[in-house]
């Protein structure tokens, strides 16, 4: 590669990013309408795969049942957070005195000869502001969600119209054939992705209620949604799940017996799900080496928050597989690789 064409995709790359970030507020919206699509579409096309005897259900009462199936499951999980959020403001005063307690006992350790009282840490937080923040981000969430719905829509009008689009736009040249190839891999290779993801966050979620559960940690429900959501974010995830819950533990509890129950048990599965039996699952079927991994996380979390977190393994998969398809951008797709071994290009 030369100075000249190194210095072209450095400035390629810097514009990409600036627009990302410039256009977040247009961008995200479409990017998470596009998930939930993908999520609503792939689950109908699984209940409308053939069964036994040969029968199927019809394309649209899959994709109703899916719809159900999707909007049952962001409420169940909207349900259990807000009402915990409501049991977390009901039992602050219960905490607040093994809480200053822990920053008594922590503040001359790290230096802090007169330990601020909670009260006083309290009372440094406008509660005009806080509650005004607290009500703008409600109204964007909202906004955001309506904004997503529409943006769904209209992209299942859209995908019946797809393929026909894309047969004018090549004219039969045979280009046709190999988009069609590409899309096809990064289908596959996303729901791969997710299938196992989705089933092994389910089972350590699942996992950590009962352990939480059998110490009386408060709240095991609501942080048994989250480590399952945690899941889907690489290596910090992972850390978030077991530190949170381990930390309320801490506060809860008046001896450690608790606290080291839900850090080793909890971290211990943690730890052997994550570095042991998603890589024999996962295989090579991702193939991302696990810097790009971590610099993709910083990377797209500094750019979307923690929705980037979530999308930053689909969104490398997918520049993975586009940039292995042409000779230019193939030793690009070779750094991005975990052992160099990139997709044949459809050609």
């Amino acid at each position: 590669m030369t100075l000249q064409r190194a210095a072209l995709w450095a400035i390629v790359i810097a514009a990409t990013i600036s627009l990302f970030v410039a256009g977040r507020g247009l961008l995200l919206p479409f990017v998470l309408g596009i998930v939930l699509w993908y999520m609503i579409d792939s689950l109908a096309d699984t209940f409308s795969q053939p069964r036994l005897g040969g029968l199927r259900l019809p394309q649209p009462i899959a994709l109703a049942i899916a719809v159900l199936l999707i909007g049952g499951l962001f409420w169940v999980v909207g349900r259990t957070i807000g009402l915990n959020v409501q049991a977390v403001v009901a039992a602050v005063p219960s905490y607040e005195t093994r809480l200053t307690n822990l920053i008594e006992q922590v503040a001359p350790m790290i230096g802090v000869e007169q330990a601020p009282t909670l009260s006083e840490l309290v009372s440094r937080i406008s509660l005009a502001d806080t509650l005004g923040s607290v009500a703008a981000a409600a109204a964007s969430v909202v906004s955001v969600a309506g904004l997503i719905l529409i943006y769904t829509l209209f992209l299942f009008v859209e995908q019946a119209h797809f393929k026909s689009k894309l047969a004018a736009i090549f004219h039969g040249d045979g280009q046709e054939a190999r988009v069609l190839a590409i899309l096809d891999r990064i289908d596959r290779e996303i729901r791969i992705y997710i299938r196992i993801k989705t089933t092994l966050a389910t089972a350590t979620s699942a996992l950590a209620y009962l352990v939480m559960a059998s110490v009386g940690v408060d709240f095991a429900g609501f942080w048994a949604v989250m480590v399952f959501f945690f899941y889907y974010i690489p290596t910090v995830g992972s850390i978030l799940a077991i530190i949170a819950p381990a930390l309320l533990t801490l506060i809860q509890f008046d001896n450690l017996t608790p606290f080291l129950i839900v850090l080793l048990v909890f971290g211990s599965i943690q730890v052997v799900t994550a570095n042991l039996i998603e890589p024999a699952i996962m295989g090579r079927s991702l193939n991302l080496s696990p810097l790009v991994v971590i610099v993709s996380l910083i990377v797209w979390g500094t750019i979307w928050g923690v929705v980037g977190m979530f999308l930053c393994v689909p969104i490398m998969v997918v520049a993975l597989i586009v940039l292995a398809q042409f000779e230019t951008t193939r030793p690009v797709a070779v750094l991005l690789s975990a052992d160099g071994r990139i997709p044949e290009s459809t050609t």
